[in-house]
């Protein structure tokens, strides 16, 4: 594919999903920004966290985001996009290829809906979605991997070596496919710290990503949820600093995501309310298998996750739009 310019427009900084996009298809020689509305709410604990790939609309980069716009031979939207910015990009570029990408479930309860966003007024090209259990909501939807930009790395659990685990979940709203937080999950790894089984790293407040990662480099399990039956980026970026990865990831979540991946599923542990303690104990007790776990999913990570082999994929997937 020859060099397009693109550029990504997103209503925040979508925890640096767009942004990643856009660096990995610098990387094969596209022109590519992303582009937020707005950075998270100012004071909260989020604000500021993402933007190292992304840039805010404001009046240092307001020119330079439009002459881009001028220039994209794709306009990438994600999620949705504001009422009031409607007319502006319209009259900014109305040849550009159009891509509408969503990355949440249903609005869930009481009416299980749609994004009513995938209606704004532009002939999109091309409707995507991100390939783990959220395509099974919008099946008509092309699925698209998210990317995780660090350099893998592993550091194997030695023989006599307390079991490191880290649960950093972002957020503890609940809901049928929203939820990471599960009661149980926090009492097994309450009461697994006061016995001794494991060391238990989990901040309690929203911690930038670098650190997060380099501190993930240092654990042997990272926990994501067991509360939905999908995954979210802590399984990709778990494997990607060598941890065994625990989730409640179903078969049509991994099956999805195996789709970009030579058909091979990404080598989750399963576990759920019932089993966690036991799952959590067994590993616990062993070293080895810990230690074979973690090169599991390392050598998946090394093998079929690297950014520039999946932005092939989005590469793919624009050809059919333009």
């Amino acid at each position: 594919m020859c060099a397009l310019n693109i550029v990504h427009i997103t209503p925040t900084p979508l925890v640096g999903s767009p942004g990643k996009i856009a660096w990995a298809q610098r990387m094969k020689g596209h022109h590519a920004i992303a582009v937020a509305l707005s950075d998270y709410p100012k004071g909260g604990p989020l604000e500021g966290k993402f933007l190292d790939r992304t840039l805010v609309i404001n009046e240092f980069t307001r020119e330079y985001i439009e002459n881009a716009l001028q220039r994209a031979n794709i306009i990438h939207i994600h999620n949705y996009l504001p009422g009031n910015r409607v007319d502006w990009l319209r009259g900014l570029n109305q040849s550009a290829s159009y891509v509408y990408q969503v990355h949440s479930p249903l609005r869930e309860g009481p009416l299980y809906v749609g994004r009513a966003e995938t209606d704004a007024p532009f002939d999109f090209r091309l409707r995507l979605v991100v390939g783990q259990h959220h395509g099974r909501f919008y099946p008509s939807f092309l699925p698209v991997p998210n990317l995780v930009l660090s350099p893998p790395s592993i550091k194997p659990r030695r023989r006599g070596e307390k079991l490191r685990v880290m649960f950093s979940p972002t957020v503890r709203q609940t809901g049928r496919w929203t939820s990471k937080h599960s009661a149980t999950l926090e009492i097994v790894l309450q009461t697994l710290e006061k016995l001794g089984k494991i060391e238990l790293i989990y901040p309690k407040q929203p911690v930038p990503p670098e650190t997060l990662m380099e501190v993930r480099r240092g654990c042997h399990i990272s926990i994501d949820e067991i509360a939905t039956g999908g995954f979210h980026m802590v399984s990709l970026e778990g494997i990607c600093a060598g941890n065994v990865v625990i989730n409640r990831a179903d078969y049509f979540a991994r099956a999805t995501f195996s789709a970009f991946c030579d058909g091979k599923f990404p080598p989750f542990v399963y576990a759920d309310d019932s089993n966690i303690a036991d799952v959590l104990l067994k590993l616990a007790d062993d070293p080895e298998e810990t230690a074979r776990l973690q090169q599991d999913g390392y050598a998946y990570f090394k093998r079929y996750c690297d950014p520039l082999r999946l932005i092939e994929v989005f590469d793919a997937a624009y050809e059919l739009a333009l």
